[in-house]
């Protein structure tokens, strides 16, 4: 299941990269650019990978038990392993014995979401440690 970000962060993401990009370079070329046209250019070709990036894999995937969440480096955690989950005001925070993972709910689409709720309030926690427990059954 791939969990899509929303389509605004995604377009943002190409608008503001390109020209950042074409204006570092256009300086580039002229001859008259500085040490911020030059990280201009590699903030604007970042945000144009990540489109592509989130573009082709989505923020995040559910398959076969393991939740990947894709950037320039992906991080992947196995559901079952998870012992904690910590719901705050723009961040989901998944715990395991070895590793965390936040998630920033508010890029996700807001279909995709859903699914991603469902998926979490089905895993097997204490409810105290799942703010998400009884999501699956009740929007089903």
């Amino acid at each position: 299941m791939k969990i899509k970000c929303s389509k605004k962060r995604s377009s943002f993401n190409l608008f503001l990269g390109v020209p950042f990009v074409i204006f570092g370079t256009l300086k580039a070329y002229e001859g008259t650019a500085d040490f911020v046209h030059y990280i201009q250019i590699i903030l604007g070709v970042l945000m144009v990978i990540s489109f592509f990036i989130e573009r082709k894999f989505g923020y995040l995937s559910i398959e076969d038990g393991m939740l990947t969440k894709y950037s320039f480096s992906c991080t992947t955690i196995d559901l079952d392993k998870i012992t904690n989950i910590q719901s705050r005001p723009g961040r989901i925070k998944l715990i395991t014995s070895k590793k965390n993972l936040s998630i920033n709910p508010s890029v996700i689409d807001k279909d995709s979401i859903k699914n991603l709720y469902r998926v979490l309030g089905s895993l097997q926690l204490e409810s105290q440690k799942n703010p998400f427990t009884g999501w699956s059954a009740a929007n089903s």
